[in-house]
């Protein structure tokens, strides 16, 4: 900037175009967020647009098959006109002595803790949930980790984004891991699904396949590891469509 020139306060106008572009997410965990932790340091602050449509490189460069990601997104600054940002608006745990909240403020996110042994009723929880996310008008709930079982309280007031370990519609439930590790088929993976009534059945947004392995411990190390490629590229691909 030249010698001598004012800065210009910006207008209303641009401010609004700004926080226009800018996608509010907010992420809830009950447990270490390791998860959690990717999707920060993957989204948090950052300007995406899209490339094109997305290839299978990467992936299978690291030794995943991906289906269901349709566009190749690449970050850009905020100054692009196709450009859109993502803010991780609040990181958001029912169990107070959860690791992820040390994760999330290490990371400059706002945390809060909504215990969930406090409430005697599902719904009573849920109803206390939808009303704190309400306050932050986010464009997409995203659950991380989060071992709560949602009632339609939250489903139907909620946009909400959901990661479950095993290749859906196979092996629902918390125990996806190891059902999928003990069964007869010779591949395992994750599933990035929209959150629904049903209990992991919502329709499904993306999944990520590896080959299983002998060890149990090897094979939920190679699921974790798929978690944190394909959850931050499925998300944007929801945020496309919400």
């Amino acid at each position: 900037m030249g010698e001598g020139t004012i800065n210009q306060p910006k207008s209303v106008e641009l401010m609004k175009e700004e926080n226009m572009k800018v996608r509010k997410i907010a992420i809830l965990f009950s447990g270490n967020g390791s998860n959690l932790e990717s999707l920060i340091r993957c989204l948090h602050k950052k300007y995406f647009k899209r490339l094109g449509e997305f290839s299978l490189k990467d992936s299978q460069a690291r030794g995943f098959l991906i289906g269901g990601i349709e566009s190749e997104f690449v970050e850009t600054d905020k100054e692009d006109k196709e450009a859109f940002g993502v803010e991780v608006v609040l990181a958001l745990s029912n169990k107070a002595n959860a690791y992820g909240l040390e994760r999330a403020k290490n990371l400059g996110v706002k945390t809060q803790v909504l215990e969930s042994v406090k409430f005697a009723r599902r719904e009573d929880f849920d109803r206390e949930l939808v009303g704190i996310l309400k306050q932050y008008s986010l464009d997409l709930c995203v659950l991380a980790g989060f071992m709560r079982i949602l009632t339609p309280l939250f489903t139907q007031a909620v946009q909400a984004v959901n990661i479950h370990p095993s290749l859906l519609p196979l092996f629902k439930g918390a125990n996806g891991i190891k059902e999928s590790f003990e069964s007869q088929m010779k591949l395992g993976g994750v599933s990035v699904h929209w959150v629904s009534d049903e209990l992991d059945g919502g329709e499904i947004i993306a999944q990520g396949v590896v080959e299983k392995d002998k060890d149990l411990e090897n094979y939920e190390a190679k699921i974790h590891k798929l978690e944190h490629y394909v959850y931050p590229l499925a998300v944007l691909e929801a945020l496309k469509k919400v």
